[in-house]
C-alpha cells in the first residue's frame, strides 16, 4: 500500500474506517497533531481535542520512544480499555525505536474501529526507507508524510486556522501570513493566536512586529512598486534601523514581487492561471502599468541577494535598502 494524503486518511477515519497502525511522520507537526485528533475523535467520541489525562489512562497510552522499546508498545496495544471499545497508543519520537521488527503483529488492513482491539498511532520525524520494516509499514500500515505546506496551500490553512479562531482577515493580512519567513503551519497557528488577541486596528502592525509600523509598510510597498524615489528613500533609515520590522517587509515585498510575476505573465499569454479577489487584483493592476516581466524578474533576484546580505552578512544594511530602490524606482 502506497504512502496516503492527509485528506485521505481524513475521509476514511470520517466514514469510519480505522487502520490497526498510523505512521505519521514529516516536518509538519501540526499535521500529525490535527490526524491524530480525527482518529481520537472517531474512538472515542466528542472533540477529543486533549489527550485523556494521566500517561496511562483508562483509554489512551502515551508513551515516548526515547524512553521505552518496542516490548512496551506492544504490552500497550494488547492491554484491554476497562471501558470497553479500542484502545489509543501513541508513540512519540517513533524513529528512535530499535528493531521495529517486533511491531510486525500489529499490522493489518483497515476496517470498522468496532472490530479493532487497539490503535497505534507513532508520531515521526521520517519513514527511513532503507530499512526493510518501512517496507513493511507503507504495505501493512496507513504511512502518512506530514510534508511542508507548499505555497499554493497556504491560503486554506491560513482560512483553517483563522476561522477555528473566529476571525475574519483581510486581503492584506492574509498576505502577510502567506509571505512569513520561515514559514510553518506551528508558526501560522502562533501568528494567528497573535491577532485574536489584537485590536482589529493593530493586527496588520502585529504581524510586522510592531503595531506602530503598519501604515509605514504598507505605504513602503506602495511607494516601491509605484516606483517613487523620493518616498520610497525617506523610509530606508527607518527600515535599515529596525531589523524586526525590515525583515518580514522582504517577505512582503517577495510576495508582492512574485505574484506581480504571474500576473504580467498572464497578461503576456492571455492567461488566466493566477487568481486574485478584487482588492489584489486592482492593485496589482496598477503595479502592471509600471513594470515589465523582464524587470520583475530582476527584481526577485535583488531580493534574495538582499535577504543574504541582511541575515548572513556584516554588510549595513542601509545600503542594502538604499541600493534596492535606488535600482528599481525613478523620480
Amino acid at each position: 500500500m502506497p504512502k496516503f494524503e492527509p485528506k485521505i486518511i481524513q475521509k476514511e477515519i470520517e466514514s469510519g474506517k480505522i487502520w490497526p497502525v498510523y505512521w505519521f511522520f514529516g516536518e509538519e507537526q501540526m499535521k500529525m497533531r490535527e490526524l491524530l485528533k480525527r482518529v481520537r475523535k472517531s474512538l472515542f467520541g466528542g472533540d477529543a481535542e486533549k489527550p485523556v489525562p494521566g500517561a496511562f489512562s483508562f483509554q489512551e497510552t502515551i508513551l515516548d520512544a526515547a524512553e521505552v522499546g518496542v516490548g512496551e508498545v506492544l504490552d500497550a496495544a494488547h492491554t484491554l480499555s476497562l471501558v470497553g471499545g479500542a484502545r489509543l497508543v501513541v508513540v512519540k519520537q517513533a524513529h528512535l525505536l530499535k528493531q521495529p521488527e517486533g511491531l510486525a503483529s500489529l499490522l493489518g488492513p483497515a476496517r470498522k474501529k468496532e472490530e479493532i482491539d487497539s490503535v497505534v498511532v507513532f508520531l515521526s520525524k521520517d519513514l527511513d526507507q532503507r530499512k526493510k520494516f518501512s517496507k513493511l509499514l507503507t504495505e501493512k500500515a496507513a504511512c502518512v508524510d506530514c510534508e511542508e505546506i507548499y505555497e499554493n496551500d497556504r491560503d486554506a490553512w491560513i482560512q483553517y486556522l483563522a476561522k477555528r479562531r473566529g476571525i475574519e482577515l483581510t486581503a492584506e493580512e492574509g498576505t502577510l501570513l502567506r509571505t512569513m519567513d520561515p514559514w510553518s503551519l506551528d508558526i501560522l497557528e502562533r501568528e494567528v493566536e497573535k491577532l485574536e488577541l489584537a485590536a482589529p486596528s493593530d493586527r496588520i502592525g502585529v504581524l510586522l512586529g510592531g503595531a506602530g509600523q503598519s501604515t509605514h509598510s504598507e505605504q513602503f510597498v506602495e511607494d516601491f512598486f509605484t516606483r517613487q524615489l523620493v518616498p520610497s528613500l525617506s523610509q530606508v533609515e527607518g527600515l535599515s534601523a529596525e531589523p524586526e520590522v525590515a525583515l518580514p517587509l522582504l517577505g512582503l515585498l517577495n510576495w508582492n514581487a512574485r505574484t506581480l510575476g504571474l500576473y504580467l505573465k498572464d497578461q503576456r499569454d492571455r492567461t488566466r492561471e493566477l487568481k486574485l479577489g478584487s482588492f489584489l487584483q486592482d492593485k496589482f493592476n496598477r503595479y502592471a502599468r509600471l513594470w515589465t516581466l523582464e524587470e520583475v524578474i530582476r527584481l526577485e533576484s535583488r531580493l534574495r541577494e538582499v535577504d543574504f546580505t541582511l541575515k548572513q552578512t556584516p554588510k549595513l544594511p542601509l545600503g542594502a535598502w538604499s541600493g534596492l530602490v535606488m535600482e528599481f524606482n525613478h523620480l
